[in-house]
């Protein structure tokens, strides 16, 4: 094999996206966005009030992740592959924690004054019962008279519970603590690493379109 030319390999590193620098300012979007919107000024209380939902991010993660259109089918695939870049880079939680690992299948979606309920929003297969869903006039109840409610498929095999304000507090989560780890000086620069910074980015360019 030849030796790569020194000029073809410089600009090679040029054209090369650096999305660790790109979520940065990115984050600092959202953060300028919910000290406009909230009365609070302490970025975990900030957190759980924009995991409540009910604002325009939340609403656009729903129609995204709802979506039939290209645009949702994108959103999903990013996040998709989020799920499987978390699963590779093993980022811990900041804290007291033990060995639990960020990701969509241990989220703190309740962080409960800083004894957080971890939870997956992850399920195993496209239909599962919905305890709480109340039967419709035209809907066939299960043969424990319940109703079974499709799950979102993000990428083949792989489905969130149909609860899109849910995955969304999970997926916040998630970019929260990645944003932890990197300003905190806690996260390598590895391939692995710039993976989920990657899909963090361009789920959360998405989402920001709303604003």
């Amino acid at each position: 094999m030849s030796t790569p030319d020194p000029l073809f390999t410089s600009w090679r590193e040029r054209a090369r996206i650096d999305y660790f620098s790109l979520f940065v300012p990115l984050w600092f979007s959202v953060n300028a966005w919910m000290l406009d919107r909230y009365t609070i000024t302490r970025d975990r209380s900030l957190l759980e009030e924009l995991k409540l939902g009910g604002h325009e991010l939340s609403d656009e993660f729903a129609g995204l992740i709802q979506s039939e259109a290209a645009r949702g089918n994108s959103f999903r695939a990013n996040l998709g592959e989020l799920h499987w870049a978390l699963e590779t880079a093993h980022i811990p939680y900041e804290g007291r924690f033990g060995s639990r690992n960020v990701g969509l299948g241990c989220c703190a979606i309740d962080w409960n004054n800083g004894n957080p309920q971890f939870d997956s929003v992850l399920r195993n297969t496209p239909y599962e019962p919905s305890p709480d869903h109340e039967l419709e006039d035209s809907e066939e109840a299960d043969s424990s008279g319940q109703a079974e409610y499709q799950n979102i498929e993000l990428v083949s095999g792989l489905w969130v519970e149909n609860d899109p304000l849910r995955v969304f507090a999970a997926y916040i989560e998630v970019v929260y603590q990645v944003r932890c780890a990197l300003f905190h000086g806690r996260l390598e620069l590895t391939p692995q690493n710039e993976r989920v910074v990657k899909h963090i980015y361009l789920t959360l360019s998405e989402v920001m379109e709303a604003v």
